[in-house]
């Protein structure tokens, strides 16, 4: 295959996928002009560049789509049938697609058929000639390339967007990946030869050299590393098609799309995350009837969130559905014999809720296409928990069900403890750890024997305990005295329960490599890794040792029999507990922060009368949290990172205590900067500090930046040249966009729930100017408080005169666009402030 064919295919393949999310999107909103014009655009290009490259059949299907595209980009209606043909030929050409890539050369196949349906479809599609004009002809000139347009982009722009960056095959990411994974290796070996030596003419290059591995898996990793746009982009057209078929009216919202997982995991959740929306929208929500009769709007939601926190992504799939029926689930696990009828009744609603996870488990009335079989839900979970993550449910009856997965970032190197059993060594990964706690005569915490079973006293929870040699069935050395006296308190879904082992001899951060295949079907090991001394060890897997002691997979549904009471009572934060500066200890949540560095003294430096050092190949602000800062600073410092906006500070502490797991109880509010207030945890009193306050310390600009890309601006203009011109600055200036060409097509998107911080409007439109869409938006009640900034082409007094009798916050000139961005940000500002006072109201009632 020869390059250009390659790039055509690598480029066309990407853009494809993103054709059809559009052309649904544009289904939902008609009014979204520039959605169907990159749709026509993308298939204009294919249809060139097949005729270029020999692509006969490809240029055939191409043609008769764009025929279509351009009646709707005319102004014709998008109708369901047209739409549903579009997406069609959509995947025709992905068809197409795919056998040129595996072959070389075009598949045969017959497509007169569909190219028919297309060139019939448009042709009912064909706009009144006599209402459109000259525009009945434009179609004949499709086929010729468009003319430099306002609304492409510049071309040396363009250009310098293709220069920063260059295609990579997956196969050469992992091929780095492999090395940095062996470099990882030989730099533990290393640290792990020259850790009881004294030497430090070896000891400080040995340092350097660490670091710059760290710094080196880091940007390989994000070199891995994919946004879950690229999962969610096929979302729109799953739910389009589940709409159809189910006969409901549904609506996606996704959220977080620019959250970033490891592309090896994007592909494995693919399959996981595609049958949770079937479940939410089969079981979940309610058909269009139902849904009034209830009080509900016609249309039901499905909502698909990403979240990064602590080493790991998180994402929510809800609806705003029936709920699940519990009464119902408890019968048919009776009936199945899962758990007898007196069990049921004691049974939590949450441990009810985790039998749809059960092997052939279904209370669908009748098997359709998309449900009814019970197959599924047990395999959603199990490819879950496959690469290390979790899942749950929450569910209210009338309101709603959500699943929660929390998946690592990455399965190539991930932190583990190196723990000892009966002189055996063992990789356990720390995604499951919640914490390690002594016990035995000496310790606060004591091993108590409950019907022939192990569990743990731990604050106000039982939990149930079993030592790794019995697990692993290792023989003890008679002529060593017993050692146990640790317990791994571990956590795998919602199971809570402890490891005894003898000590943790270590902790690092593992290589994870696969078994061999006659190990493979070993339920508690996972792989294996090369330790720093050059020894291989096992790597535990939680889930199997959860298995293992009683908890089945197959039958984990009945744990209300071992570990309900097990559950906490509240919900508890994972805290950093560490010492800076006098009083109290400080603590701050773990999933604020990025990471713990440890700096040395002679790496942090001064300027500009801040302390700053040099970190990933960047400057990073240093915060110190005690006064004197290069009265304190020691030859080794630790450092928390925090980061925003894709930019990182740190905060320089003198001593990391702990990292703890506990209730979130602020019982002191405080008034002074940077600290929320005073709580005990964990027996400590410790003062929990505002992440907020230090991060616009260190990074101002970042933070603003960040704080204002929570906020949407609609911007209203009729001409195109003006929204061209200051849809670009607002965005610039950190804000999300969205642009209307009326006033009409503005209130049509308040009509169907869009949500906006501000809205910018042109004073001077045809059908309804932008004084009279300001008094309509002001006077409705649920857009009480919604600021309208007018513009015009100069503010005078007579102008700003009529925006404020219009209700608007103010006016600025079209051409003025610094006082535009310094309006907006005089308002959001204000909104951020409020936010902020609101949420500290909130944190004084928890108090209180």
């Amino acid at each position: 295959m020869d390059d250009l064919l390659h790039d055509f295919l690598v480029e066309t393949s990407e853009n494809i996928d993103a054709a059809g999310e559009q052309l649904v999107l544009f289904e939902r909103d008609p009014s979204d002009r520039e959605a169907i014009i990159r749709i026509f655009r993308l298939f204009h290009t294919i249809k060139g560049t097949c005729g270029f490259l020999g692509l006969a059949r490809l240029e055939h299907l191409t043609h008769a789509t764009e025929t279509l595209i351009s009646k709707l980009r005319s102004g014709a209606p998008a109708t369901a049938e047209t739409v549903s043909l579009t997406l069609a030929a959509v995947d025709r050409v992905k068809s197409i697609l795919s056998g040129l890539t595996e072959t070389g050369r075009e598949p045969e196949g017959d497509d007169s058929a569909l190219i028919a349906a297309l060139q019939a479809d448009a042709g009912a599609a064909q706009p009144d000639v006599q209402a459109t004009g000259a525009s009945a002809a434009a179609p004949l000139a499709e086929s010729k390339p468009e003319p430099v347009r306002k609304d492409r982009p510049a071309p040396a722009a363009g250009a310098s967007a293709r220069a920063e960056s260059i295609r990579v095959s997956v196969g050469a990411l992992e091929r780095i990946m492999i090395l940095v994974s062996e470099l990882v290796l030989t730099r533990n070996q290393l640290l792990e030869i020259t850790r009881h030596q004294e030497d430090a003419v070896i000891k400080t290059p040995l340092q350097r050299l660490s670091g710059l591995t760290t710094d080196l898996q880091d940007a390989v990793m994000r070199a891995r590393m994919q946004s879950v746009g690229r999962l969610f982009a096929s979302l729109p057209r799953l739910v389009r098609e589940l709409s159809v078929d189910l006969k409901k009216k549904l609506h996606l919202v996704t959220e977080g799309a620019d959250t970033e997982l490891d592309r090896q995991l994007i592909e494995l959740i693919r399959d996981p995350l595609t049958h949770l929306l079937r479940n939410c929208a089969d079981h979940g929500i309610e058909t269009p009837e139902e849904r009034l009769a209830r009080g509900k709007p016609e249309e039901g939601t499905i909502r698909v969130t990403a979240t990064h926190e602590a080493g790991y992504i998180t994402i929510d799939v809800s609806d705003d559905g029936r709920g699940l029926d519990l009464q119902k689930i408890r019968n048919k696990a009776v009936v199945k014999g899962l758990v007898s009828a007196s069990e049921a009744k004691a049974l939590s609603d949450e441990d009810v809720g985790r039998f749809i996870f059960a092997p052939d488990f279904s209370t669908a009335a009748a098997v359709t296409s998309i449900s009814g079989r019970g197959v599924g839900m047990d395999i959603v979970r199990d490819n879950i928990e496959a690469i290390g993550g979790a899942i749950s449910l929450t569910t209210v009856p009338g309101k709603g069900t959500r699943f929660t997965l929390k998946i690592p970032l990455t399965l190539a190197i991930t932190p583990a403890l190196i723990v000892e059993a009966s002189g055996h060594r063992f990789a356990l990964p720390q995604h499951s750890v919640v914490e390690a706690v002594g016990v035995g005569e000496a310790e606060t915490h004591m091993l108590e024997d409950l019907q022939g079973s192990l569990v743990l006293r731990l604050r106000q929870d039982i939990l149930p305990v079993v030592a790794l040699k019995s697990i692993l069935q290792l023989e003890t050395d008679a002529s060593k005295p017993a050692t146990d006296d640790l317990v791994i308190v571990m956590r795998v879904n919602n199971q809570t329960f402890g490891i005894l082992v003898d000590a943790v001899a270590d902790v690092q951060e593992i290589v994870v490599k696969p078994l061999g295949s006659s190990l493979s079907d070993l339920q508690v090991f996972s792989g294996h890794t090369i330790l720093g001394d050059g020894s291989v060890v096992l790597i535990l897997d939680p889930s199997g040792i959860a298995a293992r002691m009683g908890f089945e997979r197959a039958n984990d549904y009945t744990v209300g029999r071992v570990v309900e009471s097990f559950v906490p009572a509240e919900e508890t934060t994972r805290f950093v507990l560490f010492r800076a500066g006098p009083g109290a200890p400080k603590a701050l949540p773990l999933s604020l922060i990025v990471r713990i560095e440890s700096i040395r003294a002679s790496d942090i430096h001064t300027s500009d009368g801040r302390l700053v050092v040099q970190h990933q190949s960047q400057l990073m602000p240093l915060v110190p949290l005690f006064a004197g800062a290069e009265a304190h600073l020691q030859e080794i410092n630790p450092v928390l990172v925090l980061g925003i906006g894709g930019e990182s500070m740190g905060l320089l502490i003198e001593e990391i205590i702990d990292v703890v797991e506990a209730p979130l109880n602020i019982e002191i509010t405080s008034a002074s900067p940077g600290i929320i207030g005073t709580a005990e945890i964990r027996g400590a009193i410790a003062e929990v500090l505002d992440a907020t306050y230090f991060l616009r310390l260190g990074r101002p600009a970042a933070y603003s930046r960040a704080v204002a890309h929570q906020f949407r601006v609609l911007l209203v203009d009729d001409k195109p040249f003006f929204r061209d011109m200051l849809a670009p600055l607002i965005i610039a200036a950190g804000y999300r966009v969205n642009t209307a060409a009326s006033a009409a097509e503005a209130l049509l998107m308040f009509e169907k729930g869009a949500q906006f911080d501000a809205v910018v409007t042109d004073t001077d439109m045809p059908q309804m100017s932008g004084y009279e869409l300001a008094r309509q938006l002001t006077s409705e009640p649920r857009h009480a408080g919604l600021p309208v900034i007018a513009l015009a082409a100069h503010a005078a007094p007579s102008v700003l005169q009529a925006a404020k009798e219009s209700g608007m916050y103010g006016a600025v000139g079209k051409f003025d666009r610094t006082a535009l961005i310094k309006m907006l940000g005089e308002i959001l500002e204000v909104r951020q402030l409020n936010k902020l006072d609101l949420e500290e109201t909130v944190i004084g009632s928890f108090a209180a």
